[in-house]
């Protein structure tokens, strides 16, 4: 068992975020705001499996994506809403430095 960071970075401006993995909501959060100093919204230390999970992260009234990492390989999960209301999540085998 180890644990997997979820990292909600830019361009969050009061969305109402919702994260899952592997079905589970793991946030719910009605006012998602990015921190510009920092490029920070919101950071949470989801315990998962080793092995392969699926993150989903979906923004009410906006886009939905989700990604599959594998957790012997991959640190955290970096989610950024950029400017034509997509997402984009990316895996990192490393942790972000602000964290």
């Amino acid at each position: 068992m180890g644990v997997l960071r979820i990292a909600l970075q830019d361009d969050f401006q009061g969305e109402h975020v919702v994260v899952a993995v592997d079905g589970t909501v793991v946030l719910d959060d009605p006012s998602v705001h990015t921190r510009r100093e920092i490029s920070l919204a919101r950071a949470l230390d989801v315990p998962v499996r080793d092995g392969t999970v699926t993150v989903e992260v979906s923004v009410q009234g906006g886009p939905r994506e989700s990604v599959e990492i594998d957790t012997t390989v991959s640190k955290a999960v970096l989610v950024d809403l950029d400017a034509d209301d997509g997402l984009t999540l990316r895996a990192s085998g490393a942790l972000p430095g602000y964290l």
